[in-house]
């Protein structure tokens, strides 16, 4: 007997199985293009890896910090000068050291960003390291330290806990967490004014990812996003965890490497020959404003809480028996031998000088009763007297960006002057010299020279000594 004829399929029917049909195929070729892609990035990051073309990359993540130094990393840094940065076990620059510190050794932890991480320049020209050198050179050391009776001192430490893009609420953090383990007589806080205001304030700083403090009833508290949000800090987490794709790391140099290129080619003109030749403006960066006393809300705020955390710090490192000293770093423009870039800047932003950044952290150690060195007109007299660049390389431009050796040099024998007399070094000691026999003193306004035949009262009124070492690229 025939079976029943089977019932028509209704046209319905027949458009649902072809979008089954059509989503199944979609999906497996969306999985099949995915698979591809992870193939060819899997490929592409061995390749990257065996043949050493990504960058060094120093950084990492960090729940307290927002990131810190990667214990153990090492690298060429090439952008701006050339050197090798070798970080220690513990995640700073630097040799590893013993957390008990020898009785017989004076400790100094410097707290900074970029300019005391100084990548840009060999570990053995650092300032930390100079101050050092400045600093052993005179050993045994007779001092007294905090409340302390005086004592001898045959070795010195200078550890550099500098970390870039750093501001001061960070450095706080890391002298809590990290620097008090090592037990250090001194704390310097190197002070970036260039950034350092503008990365304390939530409302200023772009990037985010870091601890910020704020006044919450008069009282200076943690806050912002990275404190308050576990989503973000999961976001500054992925963020950084990203970098270590060797991959993503070339093709982000080969990224930032491609705009320069195209911004040199639109301008027409060098970095360099802009600088010099056209208007004045801010260098990328920094901040114009810091050089005005505050006028805006956010700008008073910033301000205020740099005040606030400066205190802090004071108030801990007395609380610990040791010495404080902050010292104001420079920025280009304050110390560029242009005079004539240095005076149409000062137009530009409506300002008679450069230094109202450096007079008010040193009117707030007045009141607060703390050490500050401000190197910006020493150094600015030293690079107009000598006509000699102490910012910028050959291989970005001169007058901007980090120091040079030449900065490094000059700046850290002015700040081991300067710790030498916090100490209380024992009268009859002489003041820290230089190899080539320059001896500085009273560094918050001159270096003193001493030279065999003449004894000048300022080096700014003395013919450049032999024992200069003139950066090669000179202003003229």
């Amino acid at each position: 007997m025939a079976s029943p004829p089977a019932a028509p399929v209704s046209s319905a029917s027949q458009s649902e199985m072809v979008r089954r049909s059509d989503r199944r195929r979609l999906a497996f070729n969306v999985t099949l293009a995915c698979f591809g892609v992870a193939v060819a990035f899997l490929i592409g990051e061995i390749v990257v890896r065996l043949a050493g073309l990504a960058p060094a990359s120093f950084y990492t993540y960090d729940a307290h910090l927002g990131w810190a130094m990667q214990p153990g990393a090492g690298g060429w840094q090439e952008q701006e000068g050339r050197a090798y940065l070798q970080v220690n076990r513990d995640g700073f620059r630097g040799p590893d050291y013993l957390r008990q510190k020898p009785v017989d050794t004076l400790r100094i932890a410097v707290l900074g960003d970029s300019v005391t991480e100084a990548q840009q320049v060999p570990y053995e020209d650092t300032f930390c390291v100079i101050i050092q050198r400045q600093l052993t050179a005179q050993c045994p050391l007779k001092a007294q330290i905090g409340g302390q009776t005086q004592r001898t001192f045959k070795h010195v430490e200078v550890m550099n806990f500098g970390c870039d893009g750093y501001g001061t609420a960070q450095e706080l953090i890391t002298l809590r967490r990290r620097v008090w383990s090592y037990s250090p007589d001194v704390v310097v806080l190197a002070l970036f004014t260039g950034n350092d205001i503008r990365n304390n304030s939530v409302a200023l700083e772009g990037d985010k990812c870091r601890p910020f403090f704020e006044y919450r009833n008069g009282n200076l508290v943690l806050g912002g996003p990275f404190e308050g949000s576990w989503s973000f800090r999961l976001h500054c987490m992925l963020r950084f965890e990203s970098r270590h794709s060797q991959l993503l790391n070339v093709l982000g140099s080969a990224r930032s490497v491609l705009s320069k290129r195209i911004r040199a080619a639109l301008d027409g003109k060098t970095a360099t020959k802009a600088r010099r030749a056209g208007p004045p403006g801010p260098e990328l960066g920094l901040n114009d404003l810091v050089y005005r006393p505050p006028f805006t809300p956010v700008w008073h705020d910033a301000w205020r809480v740099t005040d606030g955390e400066v205190k802090m710090m004071n108030r801990e490192v007395k609380e610990h028996g040791a010495r404080f000293l902050v010292v104001t770093m420079t920025n280009g423009i304050q110390v560029d031998p242009n005079t004539r870039l240095r005076a149409s800047y000062m137009k530009y932003i409506g300002v008679e000088n450069l230094f109202y950044p450096d007079d008010h952290i040193r009117e707030l150690g007045e009141h607060d009763g703390f050490a500050v060195l401000n190197l910006a007109r020493p150094l600015q007299s030293y690079a107009d007297e000598r006509h000699v660049y102490l910012h910028g390389f050959t291989n970005t431009h001169f007058g901007a960006g980090h120091w040079n050796t030449e900065g490094h040099r000059v700046a850290g024998e002015l700040i081991a002057s300067k710790v030498f007399a916090l100490v209380g070094v024992a009268p009859e000691a002489a003041a820290p010299a230089a190899a080539s026999g320059a001896t500085l003193t009273n560094a918050n306004t001159f270096l003193a020279i001493n030279s065999p035949a003449t004894r000048c009262p300022s080096v700014f009124q003395c013919p450049a000594p032999k024992w200069v070492v003139v950066n090669p690229c000179r202003y003229t």
